[in-house]
């Protein structure tokens, strides 16, 4: 394996896993040339190459808005995969891979003209627009949950898991850690996590809940870096607020935590074997958050509350509950370690090692 191309970006979902992957050739193969393409303009730009990988930036529209923001976007769309042609004909990489969102389409279009091996990975239970369009004209198709197989050829799909559950499962844990953050690491603590970004309306729901939790609990609550919502009853001593944290460290060691449902949360919730309330984010496309959350809690390895319901009360009384019944929490984890794949990287580059080889 000389040269792979990898498209991701958009959010972190899509571009954890990418990494992961590409962490886990460079493993494999350290004289692999690893490309990743992306926007111009969004996450991805900055965060792969400060991971150490070459980036190709690509400009490409949102087919959204006006009549004319969709012209455009069209227009973009196919100057991007007339540019991808012309690289990867030049380039020649023995395959490539796209990990879904819009910025995927050139690079997989353009690498099946030129008979170049092929594979889309999709995180969520409920796949998203660009990889359903791609599953029609890709090689190999890699999915994380049961139900999404059925939503693409089964002769070209497995499921293999998602990568950054391999990142997660190789996390060496720090025990002083938690301390940083103002947790006694000998007693049990609940984690709030709501993403890089966080979430206004979830925060107000958890300040408005503290009068209601046991006066014992220890609580870590990341607010995320966009979150503008200033709690008023964390004065607290085991209240504890903080803007970031690292997020699998502190999965690895919470007694209970509580989280959206994102992707790359879920892969590492069940690789770690962490207890879970899930609140999905009803935010994003197709309402993906919700179907990724009902994955776990119809196999009893989480607990999912709908933003629609949510509110102080219930919050609490989840949380007591839970924290009241260890055995419950313990139950949790180990149904949701069982749906873990902590080999989703390895697995995904052995098959994709098989697929160049027959080539």
């Amino acid at each position: 394996m000389n040269k792979i191309f990898i498209a991701a970006g958009g959010t972190g979902g899509h571009i954890y896993p990418a990494l992961a992957l590409a962490d886990e050739i460079r493993s494999r193969h350290p004289e692999c040339r690893i490309v990743f393409t992306g926007s111009d303009d969004r996450m991805e730009k900055e965060l792969i190459p400060s991971q150490g990988y070459e980036y190709m930036p690509m400009h490409m529209g949102i087919l959204k808005g006006s009549a004319v923001k969709k012209a455009a976007a069209a227009v973009s769309y196919i100057s991007a995969e007339e540019k991808m042609h012309r690289i990867l004909k030049k380039e020649k990489p023995d395959a490539c891979i796209g990990f879904g969102n819009y910025i995927s389409i050139p690079l997989i279009l353009a690498a099946e003209r030129l008979h170049i091996p092929t594979m889309i990975h999709e995180q969520n239970s409920f796949a998203g627009r660009a990889n359903t369009f791609l599953a029609g004209w890709c090689d190999s198709i890699v999915c994380c949950y049961e139900h999404t197989i059925q939503q693409f050829p089964a002769a070209r799909t497995r499921l293999l898991g998602n990568p950054a559950a391999s990142a997660a499962g190789k996390t060496i844990i720090d025990r002083t850690l938690p301390e940083q953050y103002g947790i006694d690491p000998d007693r049990p603590f609940v984690l709030f996590m709501m993403g890089s970004l966080g979430s206004d309306s979830v925060c107000r729901v958890i300040d408005q809940a503290i009068p209601l939790f046991k006066e014992d609990l220890q609580v870590l609550i990341v607010t995320g870096k966009a979150v503008e919502y200033r709690f008023v009853n964390a004065d607290r001593p085991d209240i504890h607020i903080v803007e970031y944290v690292q997020g699998a460290q502190m999965l690895s060691q919470a007694a209970l935590a509580v989280t959206r449902a994102g992707a790359t949360t879920i892969s590492e919730i069940t690789v770690l074997g962490t207890p879970a309330v899930l609140i999905p984010s009803p935010y994003v496309p197709n309402n993906h958050q919700v179907y990724n959350a009902a994955e776990l809690a119809d196999r009893q390895a989480a607990v999912m509350i709908e933003e629609s319901r949510l509110d102080e009360k219930v919050l609490a009384e989840t949380i007591n509950r839970l924290m009241d019944d260890e055995e419950q929490r313990q139950q949790l984890g180990r149904n949701a370690a069982a749906l873990g794949r902590p080999n989703a990287a390895a697995d995904m580059l052995d098959w994709l090692e098989e697929i160049i080889a027959h080539e």
